[in-house]
């Protein structure tokens, strides 16, 4: 309980909704704490195409047409590997259990791996013509990929066995999925399918869709893909339940990544978009963007890093919660949340302390009284809403803060002086689902 005299308790003041004016892509910054959305391009060579996010906290891709492997760090300095064979053309990257980068060698019929110094090692197929293109780590530790060409799924041991499994169709792109499995498109067919780390495989049919090329695992637990042709995005559920949603205009996808904000991102002409576990979907076109947009991932600093063929790594800052010491980001980091307090001698800001990715607590006199515990919860498959509790240890004058940095939304809760602080439990908080 924090130093004051007490009094009568009285219920808190909850502020109406409002908006905070636009700039740019987002609301205005809330002292520092929340970055503007925008757009970052660093020049590189070679047709830069599969993208991923390496263990030593840099972001990795091929260059297909030059033959090499590019690390880009987070302020944007560039680093390129050859690969012992020449015009190779390396396509897809991704981070390996072993702590190194494995990649696909479409023209030369390879996997490669690099480590994080840049030491490559290939390992050849069985077979010649095989066009290895899609590469994964699996949960059993391995490496899995598709053979497009010969219609086959490979799986290659960190330390280089490789199997491989036949399958029904052309397999395109593959992903973990939640249950323990892979999941591949099929690039000619109309069917997901879903192969067993030992190997059984199992064909879904989509609804309307073909031509399918990406795929990945998404924070709702589905498997998300994604059609260079229909105009559409396909979400099937580890049991094997598909949906489809319609992408705006004329928008076609190449690949996918699961955001740090919860939602789905794509790439496509010259833009890149937003897709809520809902299906709806929003474009963010690229400036200066004269090629098509490739691999995307998300890197270590929370932004989206993505390849253009025009010779370009890209990064979009996603303008998410930046936390401070004095600032909470709860919920997928989309809420921004502060404590500010005025006792009867002093005032300040409350001390942020996290507990768990949706709820944190303050202090506002020293670090072992806590004075109030926040919690941000996404309620919106129960009332459409985003629900705001707290509870307090004081009866000194506090205002916290609830931002939808997202949508710019602001919740502000008070606490009068001299009031036992009474507890916050407001289950209509956010309509701003998902």
């Amino acid at each position: 309980m924090s130093k004051g005299t007490q009094g009568i308790g009285r219920n808190w003041r909850v502020s109406a909704l409002r908006r905070i004016s636009c700039v740019a892509l987002v609301g205005t910054a809330l002292a520092g704490a929340l970055q503007a959305q925008s757009f970052t391009q660093y020049p590189t060579s070679g047709d830069p195409a599969g993208i991923a996010a390496g263990p030593d906290g840099n972001i990795w891709f091929t260059e297909k047409n030059s033959g090499k492997i590019g690390r880009i760090t987070l302020s944007g300095g560039v680093t390129e590997f050859s690969i012992p064979t020449a015009s190779s053309g390396p396509n897809s990257i991704t981070r390996g259990p072993d702590g190194n980068l494995w990649f696909t060698e479409n023209n030369a019929d390879k996997i490669g791996r690099i480590t994080p110094a840049g030491v490559v090692t290939e390992f050849s197929l069985p077979q010649s013509s095989s066009t290895p293109d899609s590469i994964v780590s699996g949960s059993d530790g391995n490496l899995w990929f598709t053979e497009f060409a010969r219609g086959k799924i490979g799986r290659i041991t960190p330390a280089g066995a490789i199997t491989e499994f036949q399958t029904p169709a052309d397999p395109a792109f593959i992903a973990p999925g939640s249950d323990g499995n892979l999941w591949f498109t099929e690039r000619l067919g109309n069917h997901v399918d879903r192969i067993t780390p030992s190997g059984v495989i199992t064909q879904f049919p989509t609804l309307t869709m073909s031509r399918l090329v990406a795929i990945t695992a998404g924070s709702d637990g589905n498997l998300w893909f994604i059609s260079d042709s229909d105009n559409k995005i396909g979400r099937i559920t580890t049991a094997g339940a598909v949906s489809e949603f319609n992408l705006p205009g004329t928008a076609r996808g190449e690949a996918l990544t699961a955001g740090p904000d919860g939602n789905i991102w794509s790439t496509g002409d010259h833009e890149i978009a937003r897709i809520t576990p809902t299906g709806a979907v929003t474009e963010f076109p690229i400036p200066g963007s004269g090629g098509q947009v490739f691999g995307i991932v998300t890197g270590a600093d929370g932004n989206l890093w993505f390849a253009e063929s025009d010779n370009k790594i890209g990064r979009f800052s996603l303008g998410l919660c930046t936390p401070s010491s004095s600032s909470l980001c709860l919920s997928n980091s989309r809420f921004h949340v502060t404590a500010s307090w005025q006792s009867t001698s002093a005032s300040g800001q409350g001390t942020a302390v996290l507990l768990a990715p949706d709820t944190g607590y303050f202090w506002f006199f020293n670090s072992s009284n806590v004075e109030m515990v926040v919690k941000v919860l996404d309620a919106c498959s129960l009332n459409a809403r985003k629900w705001v509790f707290a509870g307090g240890l004081t009866n000194v004058n506090v205002v916290l803060t609830v931002t939808d940095t997202q949508t710019g939304a602001v919740k502000m809760y008070v606490n009068p002086q001299i009031t036992a602080f009474q507890p916050i439990q407001d289950t209509s908080a956010f309509s701003t689902c998902p």
